[in-house]
């Protein structure tokens, strides 16, 4: 069980680090695209018109800034939207790089990939871990529980008459005992512990019984069982070794 717990928390804990990894790929890409289109515009195609588009976004940064001030909060608006954007750019300029040949430029996103991937594979040897686990778990609860489903039974049903009994019942089974119901009179120690007593100490002790009457039931059953079936197995053979000894004897008489 201690086992199952761990295998959970360190998958729990490499699925946080693997968020925490896709953000820090992210990024990569970002700065990737964003040295990229340094050269976009000699390179031409889409990577020249992102250059181009992320040109006009830092210049309109620049004239919001010097129109509002840093600090101001329609600035404050303006500038997030246009970083957004420019964040945006960078990204789909990144993706477009790790897209074509390599130059080197690339390594810190391929080693956050590879990172990733390391910590996928070893978050699903995790995942198999845990479901091992939990199977063996099963197979000995299931391998503890059946054998003694009839004495469990016994004991919740037992329980369960036997508590309602005592508690509708409980001045009678007072009395019987020699015990007042009322706060005079004798008691073992007092009235609300005679009460408890006999409303749960009691059923508990009835369904124990029950369950121990009904597990030694269930097992000369089962073995009573297991006989009748090695009996039934062993009966055919005599019957088979006469048929075959039948026919060993005229095979003698014929020689």
């Amino acid at each position: 069980m201690i086992e199952q717990i761990v295998t959970r928390y360190e998958a729990a804990r490499l699925g946080y680090h693997q968020r925490e990894l896709r953000r820090r790929e992210e990024a990569a890409i970002a700065r990737l695209g964003e040295r990229t289109l340094a050269d976009g515009a000699a390179r031409g195609g889409r990577l020249a018109s992102l250059s181009s588009d992320a040109a006009a976004i830092r210049r309109r940064l620049a004239a919001v800034t010097a129109e509002h001030g840093a600090a101001s909060s329609a600035a404050r608006g303006r500038r997030g939207a246009l970083e957004q954007r420019l964040a945006e750019i960078h990204l789909t300029a990144g993706r477009l790089a790790l897209a074509l040949p390599p130059t080197g430029a690339e390594s810190e996103v391929l080693a956050v990939r590879a990172e990733i991937a390391g910590a996928q594979h070893e978050r699903d040897r995790l995942r198999g871990e845990g479901r091992r686990l939990a199977d063996e778990t099963w197979s000995r609860i299931h391998a503890w529980v059946a054998p003694r489903g009839p004495a469990l039974g016994a004991f919740a049903v037992g329980w369960l008459i036997a508590r309602g009994y005592a508690v509708s019942h409980t001045k009678g089974i007072l009395a019987s005992l020699g015990l007042s119901a009322t706060r005079r009179g004798s008691h073992w120690v007092s009235l609300a512990v005679d009460t408890a007593l006999v409303q749960h100490l009691l059923p508990l002790f009835v369904a124990a019984v029950s369950g121990y009457a009904a597990h030694r039931l269930a097992r000369r059953v089962r073995e009573a069982v297991d006989v009748v079936r090695a009996r039934s197995v062993e009966a055919p053979r005599p019957a088979s070794d006469a048929a075959e000894a039948s026919t060993r004897r005229p095979a003698r008489i014929s020689r």
